[in-house]
C-alpha cells in the first residue's frame, strides 16, 4: 500500500470519491494510489485540509463528551448517504464516518462508541437539530 492510499484509506474516501473531492479522474487516482504517478502536491493540500477538519471534529466530540460529564455510551450520528454528508460539509459518508473512528481514538476505553444513522436516537436527533441552528 502506498500513503497516497493509506491516506484516502484514513480519511474514509474510497478512490472514486477520491476523484471527485480533487477534480480528478479516476485513472488518475488509481495511478496515484498504485504508486506509478507522484501525487500532485494540490491533492496533498485538499487531503490534510480534509483530514485536519476530522480531527477538529473529533475534538470538539471529545470536548463535548468530557463536559458531559464523560458517559459510559457516546452515540454518534453519522450521514445516511453521501447527499446527506455533503449538505453537511462532508465529501461521503466514510469522511464523516471517519470522524466517529477519531472520535474513538481519542476517548479510547473510557467510553463505548456507538455510530448510527443522525436523528435515529434522542441523542443523534438533538444534535442534527443543534447543527440546523
Amino acid at each position: 500500500m502506498t500513503l497516497f492510499a493509506s491516506i484516502l484509506a484514513a480519511c474514509g474516501l474510497s478512490q472514486s470519491e477520491a476523484a471527485e473531492l480533487l477534480g480528478v479522474r479516476l485513472d488518475t487516482v488509481k495511478s496515484w494510489s498504485s504508486g506509478r504517478r507522484t501525487v500532485s502536491p494540490g491533492a496533498l493540500s485538499e487531503l490534510l485540509a480534509l483530514a485536519r477538519r476530522q480531527d477538529r471534529a473529533a475534538a470538539e466530540a471529545a470536548e463535548a463528551w468530557r463536559q458531559a460529564g464523560r458517559p459510559e455510551r457516546v452515540e454518534v450520528g453519522v450521514a445516511a448517504d453521501d447527499h446527506e454528508a455533503r449538505s453537511l460539509g462532508w465529501p461521503s459518508v466514510g469522511a464523516h464516518l471517519a470522524v466517529a473512528r477519531r472520535l474513538w481514538e481519542l476517548i479510547g476505553d473510557q467510553a463505548t462508541v456507538v455510530v448510527g444513522p443522525r436523528g435515529a436516537t434522542q441523542a443523534t436527533a438533538a444534535a442534527a437539530d443543534a447543527h440546523r441552528r
